[in-house]
């Protein structure tokens, strides 16, 4: 009898031990993501005060009146922000775009919807839908104007994510080759519409951009992958000249100008005047910048300062220091996501946050590309610097969904 009560202990401390290792097991797992939580909203709030900054920086050389006006709808469209990022934080809102939103239905839906949508911008009046810069795209609600390519980029990766992650979560048989063609054409159409319907060649080639990253993080076989993106590079400056030439003879002069100045380094200051001055404010801006406030550009040298050409104002005040820890903080924030994608418990939410890391860093390759005259001029900000409410509600509301997923669907 005494022996069977030892037994009986026994057995009762082994079970008290485990649990109490599960739950040490638990705390860890728990204070690991608290970790990366902690890590990625500090990113993220740093790099939103540092375009807070320079935005009144940018802004002060209109009289008192305009500067009041626009740090007014700036902290409007702030405000607004950080209310989306804490609502997708949340499980209750969170929650809604789980694996579920992925499905045919929310795709065709999606795809459908967005390329009607595209026409009535188009085509609607110029009153409710302005032209901006040449391209449409816009809506316009009152004093408030939104970029609508620009907010949909979120449920694009959304769409592109359930594609690629078809039959992995279920274990269904689905042919690769499907999923590739189906995002080919699904991003496809997008680019077309984009680039032909509202003459907006930039935000298009962002599209192709994370597609193409999500794509390469696929499961797709590399010899799928090497033709495509070998191909896409060789055909890369037929295509833009046709699109160009399809779409206006704007767009068509500005990748002429392009190539002048990156294969003879012929900026010349009337049709390549944004990079001409662009370029003077990096070099001017020296190791340590003139300081913040003290730039010289932003007085109507650089048209879009506040926006597209942001991180030129940057670069002249802050200088090379101030750019490699802009530069870092992209990066380390990049990190911090793709290592969330690499802890997420499914298939889906993997390829999701991924594609949201692609979607941040492709944007920023392709605006600081853009104002050192790597790349033709497309109107693409830079996340989070640039002045803009389309692009900073989009991105606050991938942040949102990055900690919801983080503390709700991630391993450890």
């Amino acid at each position: 009898m005494k022996r069977k009560i030892d037994f009986n202990n026994r057995a009762t401390d082994q079970v008290a031990f485990h649990n109490m290792m599960n739950e040490k097991d638990e705390e860890k797992r728990k204070e690991k993501k608290s970790k990366r939580r902690n890590n990625i909203i500090s990113f993220f709030f740093i790099l939103v005060m540092i375009g807070s900054l320079n935005f009144i920086s940018s802004i002060s050389r209109f009289d008192n009146a305009k500067v009041m006006d626009k740090a007014f709808k700036q902290s409007i469209i702030l405000g607004l922000s950080l209310v989306i990022f804490i609502l997708m934080c949340s499980k209750k809102f969170g929650g809604l775009f789980n694996k579920s939103v992925s499905g045919p239905l929310f795709r065709f839906t999606f795809l459908v919807g967005s390329l009607i949508l595209f026409i009535v911008v188009a085509l609607g009046p110029s009153s409710i839908f302005p032209t901006v810069n040449g391209g449409k795209g816009w809506i316009r609600l009152g004093s408030l104007s939104l970029q609508i390519p620009e907010l949909l980029k979120v449920p694009f990766v959304i769409s592109i994510a359930g594609i690629f992650a078809r039959g992995k979560d279920t274990n269904e048989k689905i042919s690769y080759k499907k999923n590739f063609w189906t995002a080919f054409i699904y991003t496809g159409a997008f680019a077309a519409f984009i680039t032909f319907a509202l003459r907006d060649m930039g935000t298009a080639i962002h599209y192709v951009m994370i597609a193409s990253f999500m794509l390469f993080l696929s499961d797709i076989p590399n010899r799928w992958l090497y033709p495509f993106f070998f191909g896409g590079i060789l055909f890369s400056p037929v295509l833009l000249s046709l699109a160009a030439k399809l779409t206006s003879g704007y767009k068509q002069h500005r990748i002429k100008v392009y190539l002048e100045g990156i294969l003879h380094n012929n900026y010349d200051r009337v049709d390549a005047y944004q990079i001409y001055q662009s370029l003077i404010a990096f070099g001017t801006g020296g190791i340590f910048g003139k300081g913040i406030g003290n730039g010289v550009q932003k007085y109507n040298y650089i048209p879009e300062v506040e926006t597209d050409f942001a991180i030129a104002n940057l670069a002249e005040e802050t200088g090379f220091v101030g750019m490699f820890i802009v530069l870092f903080l992209f990066f380390t924030l990049f990190v911090l996501i793709m290592n969330i994608a690499g802890k997420s418990k499914n298939y889906f939410y993997k390829y999701l946050v991924s594609g949201i890391a692609g979607y941040i860093i492709t944007q920023v390759i392709i605006n600081i590309g853009v104002a050192i005259g790597l790349i033709p001029v497309f109107g693409i900000p830079l996340p989070f610097i640039s002045a803009g409410g389309s692009s900073i509600l989009a991105l606050s509301l991938s942040m949102g969904y990055i900690i919801y997923i983080n503390n709700n669907h991630t391993t450890d």
